[in-house]
């Protein structure tokens, strides 16, 4: 069993003690942004409740056979629930059929276990199925919801699920733990920033290219607020990076705080290179009008597992953003 990044040993240090007090819940629902690693811990504890000799430490043995199972991915006793498309929603089948396989007798006579993932990602008719299974839980059932965004669940499904909020680690915690994972420490401040302090984001980012399409969105939206650039094709060239799309818009939005906070409060971006762009711009920022698109961009957000055409929400709001510089 591999070792937990320091940040979550708190969090599984909590659930280790619900499992030797015998007081784990027939529902979890751990939240926290994307990137701290709430996948490892719902990994750890579903392996250490299927395995068929767990140590007195709550760690799974790692050579029964539901531990070799569980490594090649077919246990019979777990289900994976995620949207069939990225991006897409979680639909009423997916939880249906979720509901009849958890009905079924144990394979190996421990737990049955659905971790469900993002959970947010449930359009209305999967999240109101699923208050079924929630409400009339089979004995020796455990379902784990993981989500970023808890706030986007129905209450009904929040109230029948013990909580478990994580944070982010401290920036000091994250860049040793990326420099650990041979990241150059200058990448990793950079990447920590780009990622809202979340240290697993910040190594993915570290190891793509998307550094230099940050930088590109971000050239995108300073000419387009300058009027210099139709906003239509940039929509048009976002739209066709479908997997990306969410990290753009989550981009943006720290864009936006990041001149709004440095327009207020005379504080510039903590990363030197954005600082640079967004300078040929601040001066000309409207913080009420910023404010107003913000709550724009957080709602189409929210709505990016609706079913919309992104292509038209995202000419919708670089057509608005483009309209900030008209309306000075």
């Amino acid at each position: 069993m591999s070792t937990l990044p320091d940040w979550l040993q708190p969090t599984w240090e909590h659930l280790r003690q619900m499992i030797q007090q015998d007081r784990l819940p027939h529902a979890l629902l751990i939240s926290g942004p994307e990137g701290l690693g709430k996948h490892l811990l719902a990994d750890r504890l579903t392996a250490y409740l299927l395995c068929e000799q767990p140590g007195a430490t709550a760690l799974a043995c790692g050579e029964c056979n539901a531990c070799n199972w569980l490594r090649s991915g077919a246990h019979p006793d777990l289900v994976q629930m995620r949207p069939e498309e990225a991006g897409k929603a979680i639909k009423i089948d997916q939880v249906r059929k979720l509901g009849t396989d958890l009905e079924m007798t144990s394979h190996s006579g421990r737990y049955k276990i659905a971790v469900i993932q993002p959970a947010e990602a449930m359009n209305v008719n999967a999240a109101n199925s699923l208050l079924k299974t929630l409400e009339e839980p089979t004995a020796n059932t455990l379902l784990v919801l993981l989500t970023a965004t808890p706030e986007q669940l129905p209450a009904t499904i929040r109230s029948r699920c013990q909580q478990i909020r994580m944070g982010c680690p401290s920036t000091v915690v994250a860049k040793t733990w990326l420099v650990q994972q041979h990241i150059e420490a200058g990448v990793a401040t950079r990447c920590l920033a780009m990622s809202s302090g979340a240290p697993l984001k910040a190594l993915a980012l570290a190891g793509s290219d998307s550094l230099a399409q940050r930088d590109s969105c971000l050239a995108d939206l300073i000419v387009i607020y300058n009027g210099q650039q139709d906003p239509l094709p940039v929509a048009e060239k976002w739209a066709q990076d479908a997997t990306n799309q969410r990290q753009i818009m989550q981009w943006w939005q720290q864009w936006i705080n990041s001149l709004i906070r440095w327009q207020q409060a005379g504080i510039a971006d903590q990363e030197a290179e954005i600082a640079q762009k967004l300078r040929q711009i601040v001066d000309k920022v409207d913080c009420q009008r910023l404010f107003v698109f913000s709550d724009q961009l957080a709602g189409a957000l929210s709505g990016l597992t609706s079913g919309l055409n992104r292509q038209l929400l995202l000419e919708d709001l670089l057509i608005d953003w483009a309209g900030l510089l008209l309306k000075r």
